[in-house]
């Protein structure tokens, strides 16, 4: 007759214990979403570019990672992380598309001509802030962590990197870098502040891991929208 108690005691325990984790867990997340979805005043729009697309691959790894799938899927959830807000955003592909008429050759040529339309995109939304979405990587596979780099000569797009940098290195184990300058073509061309976030690397096999999982892009979205919220929340 002992047995069954205990067996029951058991079970209780567990469930009560995985309660507790449940509700640990929502509460961090409410918390984490809380601070994004804040409805500001006014009107501001956001174009997310998910880098590459089409015949752009970018980073493809020997296990068949591609680096515009993982980019286009961050970019679709700081798109809907940041809808609650009140913030317009629009993504420069919501497929695996790129811009490059049939018959243009020329790698240089192609990447140019699909970059200039990304631009175009942003200046025709009326944007004021555009955040390009990358996957980074190395020969070597010793790198790992977020980057979020913006055009040397833009004040406003270094604000904009530095508040987004700082939630990034907020997530568990992230390597705490800083906001790097850069001359990026597209960050070089666009009429608003622009940045390029990296949001790891394919390269190195444990963030691989993690960035093909979708509790960890939505730590990275969460950590892009809540900067990119804070950028308007400073500047409102």
């Amino acid at each position: 007759m002992r047995c069954p108690m205990v067996i029951l005691g058991k079970k209780s325990a567990v469930l009560l214990v995985l309660g507790v984790m449940g509700m640990l867990m929502f509460s961090v997340f409410w918390q984490g979403s809380s601070a994004v979805v804040s409805h500001f005043g006014g009107h501001h729009v956001v174009m997310l570019d998910p880098g590459h697309g089409g015949y752009d691959p970018g980073t493809i790894t020997s296990q068949g990672v591609y680096e515009k799938e993982i980019n286009l899927q961050i970019a679709q959830k700081v798109k809907e992380m940041l809808g609650p807000s009140g913030i317009e955003v629009f993504l420069t592909r919501e497929e695996d598309i790129d811009y490059v008429p049939d018959g243009v050759r020329g790698k240089t040529t192609k990447k140019q001509i699909d970059l200039n339309r990304r631009i175009e995109l942003a200046k025709e939304a009326k944007a004021d802030v555009f955040v390009s979405l990358h996957v980074n990587a190395t020969a070597s596979g010793q790198q790992s962590g977020a980057e979020t780099f913006y055009h040397y000569r833009s004040e406003p797009g270094k604000s904009l990197a530095e508040l987004i940098q700082q939630e990034l290195i907020k997530i568990p184990g992230m390597n705490r870098r800083i906001a790097k300058p850069g001359d990026f073509y597209v960050i070089k061309n666009t009429s608003m502040p622009a940045v390029i976030v990296e949001v790891g690397y394919l390269s190195s096999p444990k963030e691989r891991k993690k960035l093909q999982q979708s509790w960890y892009q939505e730590q990275l979205s969460r950590a892009i929208a809540k900067g990119i919220a804070n950028n308007f929340e400073i500047h409102n």
